[in-house]
């Protein structure tokens, strides 16, 4: 039997700390072979509508899935009072091709997209790194202080958006899951403000030009990009890169769709010598070598972040025995 999962019930499965452990699996598994994440495919739909396909394969000792996530984007969706994007993981059994689970995707990709974050920050931020600047305030930002806060304790968030309404509901939004262990929060003025001694740094938007220029980087600064995914976008700039130590969640889709990298084409260092996060778990490659030396982190998303997830969230269902089991 398998299980089908809402979303109420994978936000009962899935904690932070448990998200970044499964980041730390997946890449791990990339890094060494032991997985696989082909490039998305995209399908238009009607109404300038298109179904996002990721599939991907993880393929450990201790553990055999296949994964497929489908998500779809529909801009007339709000005119139906609808949500503008839906998505859902299939999580099949590898070795026998079993459906296991059918799991809501929105909660699990918001968490593992900040999870590969604080993953990234665990591995390449100064241990006394506790102001953050977050860029942005979207449905994304709330997940990125959540994951840098669960690794290091945040003593201070200094927020630049756009929207007051999106803004008061991050600040709602992380009272409610952090609790009295949220840090301080409140809005800068300027993107020099939010920079001042930040030695971590996180851009969730949409932008296409660069949040911030190098000279207002603070030396040691560790930066997480996740919110540039085509090449027409941009959140950091050229200059920043070109002195940063780069790494990408994998090299083939940073290739493809990481505009902040791709727009910086011939002033930063080739691609060749950009370190995979699956490297630096496994310790193949160095983090961070000088306190002073900026990091960054580009992440556009690889499927088998949500195979991770999802295997945890089902293995948890199972202890718990939630969700509803259907004959598929």
């Amino acid at each position: 039997m398998a299980l089908i999962l809402s979303r109420a019930d994978v936000q009962r499965c899935l904690h932070m700390t448990e998200a970044i452990e499964a980041m730390r699996i997946a890449f791990s598994a990339l890094s060494a072979g032991q997985a696989e994440a082909p490039q998305r495919m995209a399908v238009t739909l009607a109404e300038q509508g298109v179904a996002l396909l990721m599939p991907s394969l993880l393929q450990t000792i201790e553990r055999h899935a296949f994964g497929l996530k489908v998500v779809t984007v529909m801009p007339r969706n709000p005119l139906r009072n609808l949500p503008r994007i839906y998505a859902s993981v299939l999580l099949l059994d590898a070795t026998t091709g079993k459906t296991l689970a059918i799991l809501e995707g929105g909660w699990l990709t918001a968490m593992r997209t900040g999870a590969v974050s604080g993953l990234a920050t665990s591995l390449l931020a100064r241990e006394d790194a506790d102001t953050l600047a977050l860029f942005g305030a979207g449905a994304q930002a709330p997940m990125q202080v959540l994951a840098i806060h669960t690794v290091r304790p945040l003593r201070e968030v200094r927020v630049v958006n756009r929207n007051d309404e999106h803004y008061q509901q991050l600040v709602t939004s992380l009272r409610a899951m952090l609790g009295p262990s949220c840090p301080p929060m409140h809005r800068a003025s300027s993107t020099g403000e939010a920079l001042a001694g930040a030695l971590l740094v996180a851009c969730a938007t949409t932008a296409t030009a660069p949040l911030f220029h190098w000279s207002g980087v603070a030396p040691g600064a560790h930066i997480n990009a996740i919110g540039a995914f085509t090449p027409e976008m941009c959140e950091v700039d050229a200059e920043t890169l070109a002195h940063a130590r780069i790494v990408v969640d994998q090299r083939e889709s940073a290739l493809v769709e990481a505009g902040d990298l791709l727009q910086a084409s011939g002033r930063v260092a080739r691609p060749e010598s950009w370190i995979e996060l699956g490297d630096l778990v496994r310790g193949v490659r160095p983090g961070r070598q000088a306190a002073d030396q900026v990091t960054f982190f580009k992440s556009v998303g690889v499927a088998v972040q949500d195979v991770a997830v999802a295997l945890h969230v089902y293995a948890r269902a199972r202890e718990l025995g939630i969700g509803i089991e259907v004959d598929v």
